[in-house]
This record gives C-alpha cells, sequence and structure tokens, in this order.
C-alpha cells in the first residue's frame, strides 16, 4: 500500500470512528433526555416543574446538536420547553419538526395549542393555507437540491424544446414547458428562501425597533413575546428585520430570532 493510500485510509477510519462516536455520543444523550422527562412527569410539585422538564429540555437541544435531528426529536423539544414555560424554543422547535415533516401529526397539535398561550394580540400565521404549504415544502429542501434540481430541469427543458423545434412535435414541447416551469418554481423558491426566512422570537419581550439602531423609536406599543413568528426579510450587522404575519415590518435584535430552515439549523 502506497504511503498516499494508507493517509487517505486513516483519514476515511479516523472520520469513520469520530462519526460513530458522534452518533453514541447523541444517543446516549437523547436517552438521558427520555429519562429527564419522565422524572419530570412525575415530579409532585407543581413548583419543581418547569424547572425539571427544562432540564429535559437542555438535553434534547444538546441531542439535537449531536447528530441528526428528526421531526420526533424536535418535537420532543418542543414539549419538553413547553412544559417548562419557555414558549419561543417551543414554537420554534414545533416549526423545525413541521419544517422536515409537514405532516407530523403531534407537531400540528402542539403547535395549534402553543399559538393559543400567547396574547390575543400577537398576529399568527393561517394554518393549512396554500402559502403556508409552499413555505413547508420550499424549506423540506436544501438550497443545493434547489439549484440543482433547477439545473437539470433548465437542461431538460431547453433540451426538449431545441427537439420540438427540429422536429415539430406538440408532445415535445408540452414536456419542455412542463420541465422549464419546474425550473421556474425552484428558481422562484431559492430567491424566496434566500431573502426571507421564517423565524420565531425566542428572547422574552423583545422590542421591535423603527430601524436597525437601539436608539430608534418602538415600532409597536408593546414588546413582542417569545414565540412570535416572522419572517426574517432582512440582515444587517446585528439587527434584523422581520415582517410579522399581519404585514408589519420592524427591526429586532438578530440575537432575539432564530431561523426555521433546516439548512439554518444544521449550520
Amino acid at each position: 500500500m502506497s504511503a498516499f493510500r494508507r493517509i487517505v485510509t486513516g483519514i476515511v477510519l479516523s472520520l469513520s470512528v469520530a462519526a460513530f462516536a458522534s452518533a453514541a455520543a447523541g444517543d446516549a444523550t437523547l436517552d438521558q433526555a427520555l429519562a429527564a422527562y419522565r422524572a419530570a412527569q412525575e415530579t409532585s410539585s407543581a413548583a419543581d416543574r418547569p424547572a425539571a422538564f427544562a432540564r429535559a429540555e437542555r438535553l434534547f437541544a444538546a441531542a439535537t446538536s449531536s447528530g441528526s435531528a428528526g421531526p420526533e426529536l424536535w418535537t420532543d423539544l418542543g414539549t419538553a420547553a413547553l412544559q417548562a414555560e419557555h414558549l419561543g424554543t417551543a414554537i420554534l422547535a414545533y416549526r423545525r419538526a413541521l419544517a422536515l415533516d409537514p405532516d407530523n401529526h403531534h407537531a400540528i397539535q402542539n403547535l395549534a395549542h402553543a399559538r393559543t398561550l400567547l396574547p390575543p394580540s400577537v398576529p399568527r400565521p393561517e394554518s393549512g393555507s396554500f402559502f403556508d404549504s409552499f413555505l413547508a415544502w420550499q424549506h423540506s429542501m436544501s438550497s443545493g437540491e434547489r439549484r440543482g434540481g433547477a439545473a437539470v430541469a433548465f437542461f431538460i427543458g431547453a433540451a426538449m424544446l431545441g427537439g420540438a423545434i427540429a422536429s415539430g412535435s406538440a408532445a415535445l414541447r408540452f414536456l419542455s414547458a412542463l420541465a422549464l416551469v419546474v425550473w421556474a418554481i425552484l428558481v422562484g423558491s431559492e430567491t424566496l428562501a434566500t431573502t426571507e426566512r421564517a423565524g420565531v422570537l425566542t428572547a422574552p419581550d423583545t422590542v421591535a425597533r423603527a430601524a436597525d439602531s437601539r436608539n430608534a423609536p418602538a415600532r409597536f406599543a408593546e414588546p413582542l413575546p417569545a414565540g412570535t413568528e416572522v419572517t426574517i426579510a432582512e440582515v444587517r450587522g446585528d439587527w434584523a428585520r422581520i415582517v410579522l404575519a399581519n404585514g408589519r415590518d420592524a427591526w429586532v435584535a438578530k440575537a432575539a430570532v432564530e431561523p426555521v430552515d433546516p439548512d439554518a439549523v444544521r449550520k
């Protein structure tokens, strides 16, 4: 075996061992989280229950960062956070679960319940709308998958269009048009995902301002509570411009809002 092959083999073996160790650590953390959650359920003192569930929440959060987090794990994190009275983290976790699996029954039910705990004045996105479904679909694909799919669709559409022009085939014209529609949808989805991202405020009582400055006047009469669902329209330094579900926009500290996008979760 050449020196080069020995080096490559060593690197691959090291990476495999590291991946196995990471997965094992993630499984151990998840076991601890489940045990902590069961212990919190058995806590008899109502005053002690939020702290007990907060411990389970921290362990579930650690499990999501130690490996590939699926929708069930995000749902478990949301449920622990909800009972720990951390509404922002709970809604964010349910949204992330649904970004990965839009039909997850538990996440849908729990998110609907969590939204009822927000003050009535907080605008809520309309669940079940076509736009809501479209956002769930586009967040289920990574940016690379959207760009790659758009490139393939454009190549197929262009090739079929050339064949249709050469042969006069109506079927090829139809198929080329279909491929180019898919290309346009993917390009539009990538543009929207790049410029606007779904997000959730996780910081309590976030003051929304009229501009990206601490000295700018407050945009609304009351601070926005944790759990407010927004669109992140722009990021500028330490500030993010958000758009509420009713269309009103404001600037908040970037640290106060977390993106829902699974790509952002994995970074």
